[in-house]
């Protein structure tokens, strides 16, 4: 693939694949660099992209691991930045809200892994049905159904907090 297809092949999709990383990491230069990242890993990956299917979901999925490899290592280390940036904005709904994403995300993990793969491409990655066919293979209705029993317990779950 040369520079200028891989161009005309990729770039469509820049704005979509900033939107998700932004709205994973909440930080653009963090969204930006992601972004570059990905384009880097594609880019080493040319020879080997089937340039005949649609390279949304897979670009995508390569954004949201990306984003969530990012987040792992902030998390993972004490990071100063983060604690200075919490107690700069130390206000007690902000404390509440932060602890109630993290709970929501970790009732998240414990669904079943094809409720959780389905309910974090539709409502994290903002993917439509057919792109979540496309990418996990699932039928219509078992993605309707594997979403209605996710929200199901999560609001279950989350009526016990």
């Amino acid at each position: 693939m040369t520079h200028k297809q891989f161009t005309e092949y990729f770039l469509p999709y820049s704005g979509k694949m900033y939107a998700l990383a932004y709205n994973l990491l909440r930080n653009r230069d963090e969204a930006r660099d992601c972004v570059q990242d990905v384009y880097s890993e594609l880019w080493s990956k040319r020879d080997a992209i089937q340039p005949d299917k649609t390279p949304l979901p897979y670009i995508l999925t390569m954004v949201r691991n990306n984003c969530l490899d990012r987040l792992k290592a902030i998390y993972t280390e004490p990071n100063e930045e983060i604690m200075d940036m919490l107690l700069d904005y130390d206000t007690e709904r902000q404390l509440d809200a932060a602890s109630d994403l993290n709970a929501i995300l970790q009732l998240i993990e414990r669904l079943p892994a094809d409720q959780q793969t389905v309910l974090r491409l539709r409502t994290i990655d903002g993917l439509e049905t057919e792109q979540i066919q496309e990418l996990t293979g699932l039928s219509r209705e078992n993605i309707y159904t594997l979403l209605s029993r996710a929200r199901k317990t999560l609001k279950e779950q989350i009526s016990k907090l």
